[in-house]
C-alpha cells in the first residue's frame, strides 16, 4: 500500500509544483506590466492518516497567493494624465461600452460613496497611465476608463454621491468680465521739463471676453496735484467726458528794441613814395605786405615782374588783386583807384584789421671812373674809355654822355633813363653801357662808342682825328655823367575812412501765459499783418512746449521778416536783417529870382537807401546813400554839402551856365544862386522802405477737459501720500469716488464701461488714503509703476488635462486658467489580497475582500495620487529566478520517487515468477 501511496504523492508534488512554475512564469512575464501584482505560491500538505503507529502518504497541494497590498516602483513619466498611488488603495474603473455616453448606461458602472451597484462590473487597478480617448475619457492602456467623483458645472460643488467615468467635456472656459484693476505707481514729485508721463495701460475683458484697453493719463499741473484721465477706447460711456471752460489765458508784449543797419568798415591803404626822373622810384628787392585779420598778402617787386607793374599805380592793383584771388577768401575786398587801396568788409558790421610792412631793398650810387685818353695815331683816331665801377642799376637812373666832334653837329648829348619797362632788358651796368652806346651811334657819323661789360669806349673815326678841346661848363670831351635816383623809401601808409557799425537786428519779447492741460485755447501773432497762430490740443506738458509750438509755427512761414526762439512761456522776435528804423525825410525848395532855396527837413537821420535828387536847369544831381558811403552822408549838412559841390563843379566845366552857383545854408539848408527863372531849381527825395517789424496779438480762452483731481500730501504724516481724489470735473463721465477719504481708507474710483454687451463696472484700486503703498507721490523725474493687475479673463480654449494634489482633475485652458472637473478617489479594501482578478490588470470585488471603501487621496489609511507618474509591478525578477531554480529541482525530485515506486513495483510483479 505504501508503494501505491509514495506513487500518489509523487503525481501530486508534480502538480504543485507545475502549479508553482506556472506563477512564476505569470510573474516573470509581467515583470514589466503596469500595475502588476505578483503571485506568490503556498504549498499544503495532504494527510490520509498519521498517528503514531501509522501513517499513510498523502501529497501536497499549490495554492496561489497574491500581493496585491504591495507596493510597486514608481517611475516619474511626461504624461500630465499617468498617475500612480503611493501607499494603500486602487483606481476605481469602468468598462465603456461602446457608442453609449453617460452614467447609468448598459457596460459602465455607478456606484454610491457606500459602494452600493446599480450598473455592470466594477474594476479596480494601479495601472495609472491613463490617457483621453476619442471621447474625451481617461482611459489606460488596457481600455479601462478611470472613475471618480465629478464636479457639477453650475454650482462648482463636487458631487460624492455618484462614481462615473471621468469625461472631459468642459472644452470652452467662461470669460469673466473685468471688475477690477489694481494700480500701484509712485509719480514722480518732479517732473522732467516738457516730458509726457507716459500712459499706463492695461488690458482688460468684456462680457463677451473680448480685449479691452483702459488707458490712465497722468499731468502734474501743480506741486501736488494731478490731473488723472481714464480712457476707454470703443466703450459708449467713458469715466470721464465733456469738457469746462477753460483758465484765462493772454500775451503780453515786451520791450522792443530798435534795428541798426550795419555799416562795412573801409579802410585805405596808400602807397607813396617819389618820382624821380619821371618814373615812380620802384626798387628791386623791395616786399610790400598787407595783412588783414593775421594774414599776409604780400608783393615782391622783381626783374621779371616790374615792368607789369610799373608804377605805384601798378603796385596798389597788383597787391589788390593778390588779396581779392586769395583763398580762403579775406573778409574784404579790394578796390583801387590810382595809387590807393581801399578795403572793404565783406561782411557789413564786422570789423577788421589791417597792418602793413615795406621791407625795403637797396639803393646803389653809381658813378665813373676818370677817362683814360688814347692819343690819335695815323691810323687811328683819338679815344676815350671809361668804366663803372658798380654793376646794380636802380629805376630812375640817368647815364648821360656829351661829346663835341667839331663836326657841323655840334654838341652831341646821348642819355639812358632806367624806368621800370625796360629794366629788364638792362638789368646791370652792362646792358646800360650798350643801349648808351648804341644811343650815341645814332646821333653821329663822326665818332663811334662801344661797350664792354661795363665799359664805354668812345673814338673818332678819321685816322689823326683827335675830340675837340672841351668847352665849359664841360671838363672833359667827351663827358660821362650819372643822376642816380634820389635816396629815400617807399611807403604804405594806412586810413580808416568809414568805420565799423555792427548790425542791430530788432528784437522783441512776447510773453504767453495760460494753463497747460486746456484744450482750443489759441495764442495768435500778427507779424506785419500776417497772423500765425498756434491751438493747443491738451498735451503739452508746460507753457514754454506751447511757445515753442507757437515759436515754429512763426519759423514754419518763411515770408515772415522775423525768426522767433523761445524759452520758458516767453518768444522772442528777431529781424532777419539788421536795419535802422527808417524816417521820412523831404525837399523843401523855395524859388526868388535870382535864387533858390532847397530845405531838407522831415528829420535829422539819413538812412541807408535814401535817394536824393536835385536838378538844376535841366541837370540832374543825385546822391544813393549806401552801406559803403553811409558815413561821408549821414547828416543833412553832409548830404547838402554834397550836392552843393557837384552843382558848382557842374558849373565850373560847363554842363550847366556858369552864373550857378551853390553854397549850404545852416545844418540842412542849401542855397542856389544864378537862377533866372521860377522852375529852375526842382528836388525830390525816395526814402528807404521801413524795414522794422510790428507785432499785435489776440488769445482766445480754450477748454479744460474733464479729468479726475488726486491731491498728495505737504505735511510731515502725510507727504507723498494720496489724501484726496476728486470727480467733480469728471464731466458727464461715469467715474465716482469713495465719499470715505479718511485715513487708512480705500482709495478707489469706480466708473461704469459699455462695449455693446450691456454696462460693466469696473473699480479702479490706487491704495489707501495717507498711506504708503498704492499711487504715490515721492522724490523722482519718471513714473515708476509697480502693480497694474485685473481680474478678468477672456474666453478659454481647452489645452490639456492634469492631475493635482489630492487626486483632483484639472482641465487647463489657453487663457491661463484650470478648472477642476473631477476627483479620483482612492478604493481601499480590508483584504486587498482576496480581491479577484481579471484581464487587462484589474480585479474585482469578492465576499472575502469586503466592501470598498471610497477615500479622499491619504484619508483613511489611503494612499496618496502622484501625477508624472506610473507604478510598475511589484515582481522581483532575481527572486522569481531563485523559486524557478528550487521548483524546477523539487519536481525532478519527484519524478524520480515515481520512477523508484515504479521499479519497486515491477520487483513485486516479478515474484510470481
Amino acid at each position: 500500500m505504501s508503494i501505491y501511496g509514495s506513487l500518489t504523492t509523487a503525481v501530486t508534488g508534480l502538480n504543485a509544483q507545475a502549479r508553482a512554475l506556472g506563477h512564476i512564469s505569470d510573474n516573470i512575464a509581467n515583470a514589466q506590466t503596469i500595475g502588476y501584482k505578483r503571485v506568490n505560491s503556498a504549498f499544503e500538505t495532504l494527510v490520509l492518516q498519521s498517528n503514531s503507529r501509522i501513517h499513510s502518504p498523502g501529497g501536497v497541494m499549490a495554492q496561489p497567493i497574491f500581493a496585491n497590498n504591495i507596493q510597486g516602483s514608481l517611475t516619474q513619466v511626461q504624461s500630465p494624465t499617468n498617475v500612480a498611488i503611493q501607499g494603500a488603495g486602487f483606481f476605481s474603473v469602468s468598462k465603456l461600452s461602446s457608442g453609449l455616453n453617460g452614467p447609468g448606461q448598459v457596460g459602465e458602472t455607478v456606484q454610491t460613496q457606500t459602494g452600493t451597484l446599480n450598473a455592470d462590473n466594477v474594476y479596480y487597478t494601479r495601472a495609472g497611465d491613463f490617457e483621453l480617448d476619442q471621447n474625451r475619457y481617461l482611459v489606460n492602456s488596457a481600455g479601462f476608463a478611470l472613475n471618480g467623483w465629478t464636479v457639477d458645472p453650475l454650482t462648482n460643488q463636487l458631487n460624492k454621491d455618484v462614481i462615473q467615468p471621468i469625461q472631459v467635456n468642459t472644452l470652452i472656459d467662461r470669460p469673466e468680465a473685468t471688475k477690477s484693476i489694481d494700480y500701484a505707481a509712485n509719480l514722480p514729485a518732479n517732473p522732467t521739463p516738457g516730458v509726457r508721463i507716459p500712459t499706463s495701460s492695461i488690458q482688460v475683458f468684456d462680457t463677451q471676453g473680448n480685449a479691452r484697453t483702459v488707458n490712465l493719463n497722468w499731468r502734474q499741473q501743480s506741486s501736488n496735484d494731478w490731473r488723472l484721465t481714464v480712457e476707454a477706447p470703443g466703450s459708449s460711456a467713458q469715466p470721464v467726458a465733456g469738457s469746462f471752460t477753460g483758465n484765462p489765458v493772454a500775451i503780453g508784449l515786451g520791450q522792443n528794441i530798435p534795428g541798426q543797419t550795419a555799416i562795412p568798415q573801409v579802410t585805405t591803404i596808400t602807397v607813396g613814395g617819389n618820382n624821380d626822373n619821371g618814373v615812380d622810384r620802384l626798387r628791386i628787392g623791395e616786399t610790400y605786405t598787407v595783412n588783414v585779420d593775421g594774414t599776409d598778402y604780400s608783393l615782391k617787386i622783381t626783374k621779371d615782374n616790374v615792368a607789369s607793374i610799373r608804377t605805384y599805380s601798378g603796385l596798389a592793383g597788383a597787391i589788390a588783386n593778390q588779396i581779392n584771388s586769395a583763398s580762403p577768401s579775406p573778409p574784404v575786398i579790394a578796390t583801387v583807384d590810382g595809387a590807393i587801396i581801399s578795403l572793404t568788409a565783406r561782411n557789413a558790421g564786422t570789423p577788421f584789421r589791417v597792418t602793413k610792412t615795406v621791407d625795403q631793398g637797396t639803393a646803389t650810387n653809381n658813378t665813373v671812373s676818370t677817362g683814360t685818353q688814347t692819343a690819335a695815331t695815323t691810323s687811328t683816331g683819338e679815344s676815350w674809355r671809361y668804366s663803372f665801377p658798380q654793376t646794380q642799376i636802380d629805376i630812375g637812373d640817368v647815364f648821360s654822355v656829351t661829346v663835341d666832334t667839331g663836326g657841323t653837329e655840334g654838341k652831341i648829348t646821348a642819355s639812358v633813363t632806367v624806368t621800370a619797362a625796360n629794366y629788364a632788358s638792362f638789368v646791370n651796368m652792362s646792358g646800360v653801357t650798350e643801349a648808351l652806346a648804341n644811343k650815341f651811334n645814332q646821333m653821329t657819323t663822326l665818332a663811334t662808342a662801344s661797350s664792354t661789360g661795363s665799359v664805354i669806349t668812345f673814338q673818332m673815326d678819321a685816322a689823326g682825328a683827335s675830340f675837340p678841346a672841351a668847352v665849359l661848363p664841360q671838363t672833359l670831351n667827351p663827358e660821362i655823367s650819372v643822376d642816380n635816383v634820389a635816396a629815400g623809401n617807399n611807403t604804405l601808409t594806412v586810413s580808416t575812412t568809414q568805420t565799423n557799425v555792427a548790425g542791430v537786428r530788432q528784437q522783441q519779447t512776447v510773453t504767453l501765459t495760460g494753463t497747460p492741460g486746456d484744450v482750443g485755447a489759441i495764442y495768435t501773432l500778427q507779424v506785419n499783418g500776417t497772423p500765425v497762430t498756434y491751438t493747443t490740443t491738451g498735451s503739452e506738458m508746460t507753457m514754454a512746449e506751447i511757445t515753442a509750438a507757437l515759436a515754429n509755427s512763426i519759423n514754419s512761414n518763411t515770408s515772415l521778416p522775423v525768426t522767433a526762439s523761445s524759452s520758458g512761456g516767453v518768444i522772442q522776435l528777431t529781424a532777419k536783417t539788421a536795419s535802422t528804423p527808417a524816417v521820412t525825410n523831404t525837399f523843401d525848395t523855395v524859388t526868388t529870382v535870382p535864387t533858390a532855396t532847397v530845405t531838407l527837413g522831415g528829420s535829422t537821420q539819413i538812412d541807408v537807401g535814401d535817394t536824393y535828387r536835385i536838378e538844376v536847369a535841366g541837370e540832374p544831381f543825385e546822391l544813393p546813400v549806401t552801406a559803403g558811403n553811409y558815413e561821408q552822408y549821414d547828416t543833412p549838412a553832409e548830404v547838402m554839402a554834397y550836392f552843393a559841390s557837384a552843382i558848382n563843379a557842374a558849373a565850373a566845366d560847363g554842363t550847366i551856365p556858369a552864373t550857378y552857383s551853390a553854397a549850404v545854408s545852416g545844418t540842412n539848408g542849401l542855397v542856389i544862386s544864378g537862377v533866372t527863372v521860377a522852375g529852375d531849381v526842382t528836388s525830390n527825395i525816395s526814402n528807404a522802405t521801413a524795414q522794422q517789424f510790428s507785432v499785435q496779438q489776440t488769445a482766445v480762452v480754450g477748454e479744460t477737459p474733464a479729468h479726475i483731481g488726486l491731491t498728495f500730501g505737504t505735511t510731515p504724516e502725510t507727504v507723498g501720500t494720496l489724501t484726496r481724489i476728486s470727480t467733480a470735473f469728471a464731466g458727464t463721465g461715469t467715474a465716482i469716488t469713495a465719499a470715505n477719504q479718511n485715513e487708512g481708507s480705500e482709495a478707489t474710483i469706480t466708473f461704469t464701461v459699455n462695449y455693446g454687451f450691456g454696462e460693466q463696472q469696473i473699480t479702479l484700486n490706487l491704495g489707501q488714503f495717507q498711506r504708503p503703498g498704492g499711487v504715490t507721490q515721492y522724490a523722482g523725474s519718471e513714473i515708476n509703476v509697480l502693480q497694474f493687475v485685473q481680474d478678468g479673463v477672456p474666453r478659454g480654449q481647452f489645452k490639456d488635462v492634469v492631475f493635482g494634489e489630492n487626486g483632483e482633475v484639472l482641465v487647463n485652458y489657453d487663457n491661463g486658467r484650470s478648472k477642476t472637473v473631477a476627483r479620483v478617489p482612492v478604493v481601499t479594501f480590508n483584504n486587498p489580497n482576496a480581491l479577484q482578478r481579471d484581464a487587462g490588470g484589474v480585479f474585482l470585488e469578492t465576499a472575502e475582500a469586503g466592501k470598498p471603501n471610497f477615500n479622499d487621496a491619504g484619508q483613511n489609511g489611503s494612499g496618496q495620487v502622484i501625477s508624472n507618474t506610473v507604478e510598475g509591478s511589484n515582481v522581483d525578477i532575481a527572486d522569481e529566478f531563485t523559486k524557478l531554480i528550487v521548483t524546477q529541482r523539487t519536481y525532478s525530485a519527484n519524478t524520480k520517487i515515481v520512477t523508484t515506486s515504479d521499479e519497486m513495483l515491477q520487483e513485486v510483479l516479478g515474484l510470481k515468477r
